[in-house]
């Protein structure tokens, strides 16, 4: 992970953030609330790759967790950015 401020807000790159090097079809996932927060997600085969979380999202560590782990969250959906879903306990 990638752990920086800019402007006073922190910014974290997890994995391909971009989708850099990524061949073929992926997606991606965004959420944003002006002056907050913002979050884009890079699926690729229902799978999480990278993620750019900037200001105090509180999902670095769900996001590197996916990462890792490899685990599909396609049938998620869009959930997977819900602020009222609580992605955290649903992967424990």
């Amino acid at each position: 992970a990638h752990v920086t401020y800019v402007l006073g807000k922190k910014v974290v790159l997890l994995g391909l953030y971009n989708a850099q090097g990524l061949q073929g079809d992926f997606s991606k996932l965004v959420r944003e609330r002006p002056g907050e927060e913002y979050v884009k997600v890079i699926l690729h085969r229902g799978r999480v790759f990278g993620a750019t979380l900037i200001g105090d999202t509180g999902l670095e560590e769900t996001f590197e967790n996916l990462i890792l782990s490899g685990v599909d969250v396609s049938h998620l959906g869009e959930r997977l950015l819900d602020p009222d879903f609580d992605l955290e306990d649903y992967f424990d």
